[in-house]
C-alpha cells in the first residue's frame, strides 16, 4: 500500500508540475509518440542455443551429465513516465533439443521428476522479468529503483546468473548514488531459477527449513582508479554474509584486485545435522589477483584460501545463501564445488590473445591442494576457449564461445558431501571432462 500511495502522490507532483508550467504559455498538445515513455522505449529479441557437457566419476561410476537447449527472448525496457516512472518485462521461452541422464546438474532445462533420467527433461517459458521502476533526483544525487520480478547483478551480497534464461527474485531493490558513493538495498523472498518455470521459496540445505526472506545492503566508492565495495546480508534465521571487493588500477594496463566473502551461522543453519552442513560456525573464502591488459593480449593471476572449519569432514565455503538463491561471487576460484574447501590454497591465471579483430582464443587454469587425515590432495583443471564477437558488420550483434576442457579431482562420500572417499587410507583419484558452447544474437526490434 506504501508503494501505491508513494505512486499516487509522484504522480499528482509531477501532472501539477506540468500544468503549471504549460498554463504560463500556449499550450500546445503532444504526439504520444513525443512522450518520453515511448520515444525512450526499447524492445530486442534474442535467441541462444547453450549446450553444457561433463563426463565425471567423482561420487558415482562414470556418467555423462549433458543438456542442449534453445532459448527465446523478447526484452521491453520502457522509458519514464513524466521522467519518473516505467515498466520492463522479459519473456523467456526454451526449447529442449537433447539432455543424457543427470541432465539436471547443467542447470539448462526443467526437470520434471527427482530421478536423473533425461525423459524428465523439458522446454519451459516464464515471464523472468516483469517489474516497475522508479527514478528520481539529477546527475549528482539520483535513485533508481525496482519492484517486483527481476535480476539481481551484484546486489549486496546477492547475483543473479544466466544459462539459456536468468536468475529472478520477487522483491524489491534500488540504488542511491551521490557523486562516487552508491548506497544499494534489497529485500527478496523468493526466485524463478534459470532452469525453470516455478517459483520457489528459499531454503536450508537439508531442506527443512524456510528462508523467509533475504536482505541486503551494501556501500561502494569508485573513482577512475579504486573501486571498493562492501556488502552485508542476512539469510533470515541462516546464515549472515560479508563481501568485501576491491580492485585499484594504477595505470591503464595494470589492475589489482582483492576479495573477502564470509558466512557466519545462524539458529536454523545450527539445527541441520553435521553431514548436511558446508561448515559449522563460518566460512571465510580470501582472494587476491592481478592483471595486465595489452590491445592484443591479457594475462591475470589469482590466489585464493578458504577457511571454513567442519568437524570429522572437509568444509566448504558455500557461494550460495542456501538453496534457490545466487550468492555474489567474483573471485577466480568460481568452478563448482572446487577450490573452496578448508585450508585449500588455489593458484588460477587466465591468459588470453585476440589472433585476429572480434575473436579472443585463452586457455583458463586453476590448481588447488589441500591436507586431509595427513594426505596432500591435488585438484585441478586446463580449459580452451574462443570467443568470436563481431564489434561492426552483419554479424555485429553475434556471439559465439566455445570451451573445451580437462580436470582432475577426487571421489567424494556423494554428491552433496565433498570429504574425500578412502581406500586404505588413501583418496581416490577422479578425472573431469567438460565442454560447453553458446550462441547468442540480438535482434532490435525497437
Amino acid at each position: 500500500m506504501k508503494i501505491k500511495y508513494l505512486t499516487l502522490a509522484l504522480l499528482s507532483i509531477n501532472s501539477y508540475a506540468v500544468f503549471a508550467s504549460e498554463s504560463s504559455h500556449h499550450y500546445e498538445p503532444k504526439a504520444l509518440s513525443d512522450e518520453s515513455f515511448f520515444k525512450d522505449s526499447k524492445f530486442d529479441f534474442l535467441t541462444r542455443n547453450h549446450w553444457k557437457y561433463l563426463k565425471e566419476n567423482a561420487s558415482q561410476p562414470k556418467e555423462v551429465h549433458s543438456a542442449w537447449g534453445q532459448a527465446f527472448t523478447l526484452d521491453y525496457k520502457s522509458g519514464y513516465l513524466f521522467d519518473t516512472l516505467g515498466f520492463d518485462f522479459t519473456y523467456d521461452n526454451v526449447i529442449k533439443l537433447g539432455a543424457s541422464d543427470y541432465f539436471a546438474t547443467r542447470n539448462l532445462l526443467y526437470n520434471v521428476g527427482k530421478q536423473p533420467n533425461k525423459h524428465n527433461a523439458h522446454g519451459f517459458n516464464k515471464f523472468t522479468q516483469r517489474y516497475a521502476k522508479i527514478k528520481l533526483g539529477n546527475e549528482q544525487v539520483n535513485f533508481n529503483g525496482k519492484a517486483g520480478w527481476h535480476s539481481l547483478k551484484d546486489m549486496g551480497v546477492m547475483s543473479s546468473s544466466q544459462h539459456l534464461t536468468r536468475y529472478s527474485y520477487l522483491g524489491y531493490s534500488g540504488v542511491l548514488k551521490y557523486s562516487n558513493l552508491a548506497l544499494s538495498l534489497a529485500y527478496i523472498d523468493s526466485a524463478f531459477p534459470r532452469e525453470s518455470s516455478q517459483k520457489v521459496h528459499f531454503y536450508s540445505l537439508d531442506r527443512k527449513h524456510v528462508i523467509d526472506n533475504i536482505k541486503t545492503a551494501g556501500i561502494a566508492y569508485k573513482d577512475k582508479t579504486i573501486t571498493l565495495d562492501y556488502s552485508y546480508g542476512e539469510a533470515k534465521d541462516y546464515i549472515k554474509r560479508h563481501a568485501i571487493e576491491l580492485s585499484y588500477k594504477p595505470m591503464d594496463k595494470l589492475i589489482l584486485g582483492s576479495q573477502i566473502y564470509g558466512s557466519t551461522a545462524l539458529k536454523n543453519h545450527d539445527k541441520m545435522k553435521e553431514n548436511v552442513r558446508d561448515f559449522d560456525d563460518s566460512a571465510w573464502h580470501y582472494g587476491a589477483d592481478i592483471e595486465w591488459k595489452e590491445s592484443k593480449w591479457s594475462a591475470k593471476f589469482g590466489i585464493a584460501y578458504t577457511d571454513a572449519n567442519r568437524k570429522g569432514a572437509i568444509g566448504y565455503y558455500g557461494r550460495h545463501i542456501g538453496k534457490n538463491n545466487r550468492g555474489r561471487y567474483n573471485g577466480m576460484a568460481a568452478t563448482g564445488a572446487d577450490y573452496m574447501r578448508d585450508g585449500e590454497l588455489v593458484l588460477s591465471s587466465i591468459l588470453s590473445y585476440d589472433f585476429f579483430k572480434d575473436n579472443t582464443t585463452g586457455l583458463y587454469l586453476n590448481y588447488g591442494e589441500f591436507n586431509y587425515k595427513h594426505e596432500t590432495l591435488k585438484n585441478g583443471e586446463i580449459n580452451v576457449f574462443n570467443l568470436w564477437k563481431p564489434s561492426s558488420g552483419t554479424f555485429k550483434n553475434l556471439s559465439i564461445l566455445a570451451k573445451f576442457g580437462y580436470g582432475w579431482s577426487y571421489k567424494t562420500l556423494s554428491s552433496k558431501d565433498i570429504t574425500p572417499k578412502l581406500r586404505d587410507g588413501r583418496a581416490q583419484r577422479s578425472p573431469t571432462l567438460s565442454a560447453e558452447t553458446v550462441i547468442d544474437y540480438r535482434f532490435n526490434l525497437l
